[in-house]
C-alpha cells in the first residue's frame, strides 16, 4: 500500500470519527428534557417535597427506606429550567467529545456509574461530615464524571508533549469546583465524587481496552 493511500485512508477515518453523531448523548438530553416536562406538567420543579416524590436524592429515604433507585432517578431531575439548560449544554459539549473516544457502551457505563457514585458521595458527605439531610438532584454529578474522563483523555493524548491543554483544563475544573464551594445551594460533594469517578473509570477503560487515544481525539 502506498504512503499516499495510507494517508488518504487515515484522513477519511479521522473525518468519519469526527462526524459521528453522539447518539447516546442526544438520547440522554432528550430523556432529561422529557422528564423535566413531565415534572412541570404535574407540579413544580421548585417544590422540594414534590421533587422528593419524583425521585430526588433524600438521605432518609435511601438509608432508612432503602429506596436505592433514587441514586439513578436523581440525575434525571432538575430544579427549574435554568438548572436543566445549564446541565444539558454541558452534557452536549462534554458528551460529544467523550462518547466519540470511548464508544457508546463504555460511555453509558461511565455516565451512569459517575451519576450513582456522585450521589453516594453526596450522601456520605452530608450525613457524616455535614451531619444534615439535604434534597439533591441534577445531572451535574454524572456530567462531572464526563469532565474527569475528558481530563484523563487529554492526559493520555498529550503524553510526551509540551502543551497547555491539560493545565488550562485543570484551571477550568478548579474554577468550576470553586464556584460550587461559594454557592451553598450547589452539591459540590456530588461534583467531586463524579469527577473522581469519571477520571478513574476512564483510566480503567482505556487501559483494559488498550485504546489508542490521540491528541486529535
Amino acid at each position: 500500500m502506498s504512503d499516499k493511500l495510507r494517508t488518504e485512508m487515515g484522513l477519511n477515518m479521522r473525518e468519519e470519527q469526527q462526524n459521528k453523531i453522539p447518539g447516546i448523548t442526544i438520547i440522554l438530553v432528550i430523556i432529561n428534557v422529557l422528564v423535566y416536562a413531565y415534572v412541570e406538567w404535574n407540579g413544580s420543579s421548585y417544590d422540594t417535597e414534590y421533587m422528593i416524590k419524583m425521585g430526588a436524592l433524600w438521605e432518609p429515604l435511601i438509608l432508612e427506606g432503602h429506596e436505592y433507585y433514587r441514586l439513578i432517578t436523581h440525575f434525571f431531575l432538575h430544579f427549574g429550567f435554568e438548572h436543566l439548560v445549564n446541565n444539558m449544554i454541558s452534557l452536549l459539549v462534554l458528551g460529544y467529545a467523550v462518547e466519540q473516544v470511548l464508544g457508546k457502551v463504555r460511555y453509558i457505563i461511565l455516565y451512569f456509574l459517575s451519576g450513582i457514585l456522585a450521589g453516594v458521595t453526596s450522601i456520605v458527605y452530608n450525613v457524616v461530615v455535614g451531619n444534615e439531610y439535604t434534597v439533591s438532584c441534577g445531572a451535574s454529578g454524572a456530567i462531572y464524571g464526563l469532565t474527569g474522563a475528558l481530563l484523563m483523555l487529554l492526559i493520555l493524548g498529550n503524553k510526551g508533549r509540551r502543551t497547555s491543554e491539560v493545565p488550562r483544563y485543570l484551571l477550568f475544573i478548579g474554577l468550576s469546583l470553586y464556584s460550587g464551594m461559594v454557592d451553598t445551594s450547589i452539591d459540590n460533594a456530588a461534583h467531586i465524587g463524579g469527577l473522581i469517578t469519571g477520571f478513574v473509570i476512564c483510566l480503567i477503560m482505556t487501559r483494559k481496552k488498550r485504546m489508542e487515544v490521540s491528541y486529535e481525539s
